[in-house]
Order: structure tokens, then sequence, then C-alpha cells
């Protein structure tokens, strides 16, 4: 399992349904995902990311599309 996670937001969490600041962590191959709050994450604390995805993802294949490509100025040397 690969797993992917994202930067903080305000969203809304999958397991409590609360709409506060969460993260997402999706595994790659399964497109499974999992937006989970800071609350949840401390009480889901002893389990590992893919137990929380396996037990409160659902599939999403919006996460794993390609985003935007920053690319850094040339500076003349």
């Amino acid at each position: 399992m690969k797993i992917k996670i994202s930067a903080t937001f305000e969203g809304k969490c999958s397991i409590c349904k609360k709409k506060t600041i969460v993260f997402t962590a999706g595994d790659e191959e399964t497109h499974r995902t999992v937006t989970v709050c800071k609350e949840c994450a401390d009480k889901l604390g002893t389990e590992s990311v893919e137990q929380v995805i396996e037990e409160y993802g659902k599939e999403d294949d919006e996460p794993f599309k390609e985003g935007i490509k920053v690319e850094g100025k040339k500076v003349a040397s």
C-alpha cells in the first residue's frame, strides 16, 4: 500500500462529520481516501493509516489526478 497525505485544509471529517481543519490520506493503488480531523486522528492514534483507510475510506479518484506544477524561476549567473 502506497499512501499519499494532503496538507491540512477546511473540510468535513469522514469519521465525525464535523466541518473543521482536516487532512486527507489515500491509497494510490485502490484510490480509497479518508478525510480526518485532529480530534479523530488523536482518538485513532493506535491504528495505522492503512487500517483507517480500510475502515472509513471511500473510493475517490479526484485526489489522485495530476495537480498543478510549480517551477522555479531561472536565475542568470
